[in-house]
């Protein structure tokens, strides 16, 4: 009855599946926040330059557009919602042919899984000569928490979430002409990650006669891991009025080490407890995971239509086709029976459009407006409790104040729209099949997310 392969998959694939889990920002598990003024309309025309230096982030060759020592310090918060309702969960066929109940206890509803955060960004930005700059960014491209009760239908799938990722970034950018600009970035990536799940031990040690449900523990995996990369971009002017950039960032393979841990039930015997860790393998120990990271490309335009008001445009494609199986590995392979174990994922490649506008009252203040779509990486079949992902609409509004030339402030706000989704997770009697340990799932979700923006800049 027991599968060592999937129960390897248990703790691993949170990893993965379980870092992956966004609602309220881009596709999969970007954060596209990085930068408030650009946020105010929706991120559109981005890549061609923004409205200052932190449009670095998104292409490094619109540093060219800015002159002297600037630096900017940015918080946005970023407030998903994803409730759940319809909930319900069975476990394998199997424990029915043992004469068991195969229901899952738990609430049909969840209220908001998803948590509130805040993702800050630093910008700098020098210009050694004319038409040379270097600058300096700090971000977090991606994270995410989600955290579910104990009692959930769906604890087997995911309890906890927490991934943080950070970025640091020194670039560089060279104006070739008045029309061309180049630039390259270097990235440094950390990622850290605490997940967990409950695991049915009950279920597990069916062979020697424990009853599925009455031996809830729960697993962690608290991994982290450095790894390096790059983007790249140019911006072309071929008009007074006219301004484009296109941007490229590398796709990156990340390998998050760390130790599995496992938390037993007070109700297991000594003889239970043996099986588990001895002859199962399921005790604490070191694991990694291979993450394959998309690329991600993107273009821009802003189009000045006179003195006081421009008009920008967006296109980003993000690779999540990349991100087709993950394979989870135990690093002190003691046990014999506990396999390396791979399992399927199957994203999606996902587009982003927006379109905006920047109005300017006078020299202190600009207002901004946007529109944007943006897909969702993860389809229907694939769709777990971690990963209530959907395609999802961005209405933006913002506004930038300037206090003298060296000190201004933007904010910007954001409501997302988003589609509502299902989940459908399914399992069959084999053991080979990577929901055998976790059961069936099914339930819906109703998703939306608000955004808000602060940044401050300051010029030299």
């Amino acid at each position: 009855m027991t599968n060592r392969s999937r129960l390897t998959l248990t703790a691993l694939t949170l990893v993965a599946a379980g870092a992956f889990a966004p609602v309220a920002q881009a596709s999969g598990f970007q954060l596209r926040e990085q930068s408030p003024s650009s946020q105010g309309n929706a991120y559109a025309g981005v890549s061609a330059g923004g409205f200052d230096i932190s449009a670095m982030f998104f292409n490094p060759a619109i540093l060219t557009l800015y002159s002297g020592q600037q630096y900017a310090l940015a918080g946005t918060v970023i407030a998903p919602k994803a409730d759940m309702s319809n909930a319900s969960g069975t476990r394998t066929s199997l424990v029915s042919a043992f004469g068991y109940d195969p229901t899952i206890s738990g609430p049909t509803g969840y209220k908001n899984a998803a948590a509130t955060k805040t993702a800050p960004s630093l910008y700098g930005m020098w210009s050694p000569s004319e038409n040379l700059r270097l600058g300096l960014s700090v971000n977090a491209p991606y994270g995410f928490v989600t955290e579910y009760d104990s009692n959930f239908v769906g604890r087997y799938h995911a309890l906890k979430t927490d991934l943080a990722i950070i970025d640091i970034a020194p670039s560089i950018a060279y104006r070739i002409n008045s029309q061309w600009s180049v630039g390259a970035a270097f990235i440094a990536r950390y990622a850290d990650a605490t997940l967990t799940n409950a695991v049915d031990f009950g279920l597990i040690g069916l062979p020697i006669g424990t009853v599925p449900g009455t031996l809830d523990g729960t697993t962690q995996l608290k991994g982290n891991t450095w790894d390096y990369g790059y983007k790249a971009g140019i911006t072309f002017q071929p008009t007074e009025k006219l301004r484009m950039g296109l941007a490229y960032s590398g796709a990156m393979n990340m390998t998050l080490k760390g130790n599995i841990s496992f938390s037993y039930p007070s109700n297991m015997t000594a003889s239970q407890l043996g099986y588990i860790q001895n002859t199962v393998g399921l005790r604490n120990q070191p694991g990694k995971a291979e993450l394959d990271l998309p690329a991600n490309a993107s273009f821009g335009f802003n189009y000045q239509v006179n003195d006081t008001f421009s008009f920008q445009g967006e296109a980003a494609w993000t690779s999540w086709s990349r991100f087709k199986q993950l394979d989870a590995k135990f690093l002190s392979n003691t046990a014999p029976q506990i396999t390396d174990s791979v399992t399927d994922e199957y994203w999606r490649d996902t587009w982003f459009y927006s379109l905006g506008g920047n109005w300017k009252l006078n020299e202190a203040w600009n207002l901004r407006a946007g529109l944007a779509k943006d897909q969702g990486a993860v389809t229907d079949p694939r769709r777990t409790p971690r990963i209530p992902d959907g395609d999802r609409t961005w209405v933006s509004v913002g506004a930038s104040y300037a206090f003298s030339r060296s000190f201004a402030v933007d904010v910007a706000y954001t409501h997302l729209f988003v589609k509502d989704s299902t989940i459908g997770l399914t399992t069959t009697a084999a053991q080979t099949d990577p929901n055998f340990t976790r059961g069936n799932l099914t339930g819906d979700y109703k998703l939306s997310g608000d955004v808000y923006a602060l940044q401050a800049r300051f010029s030299f």
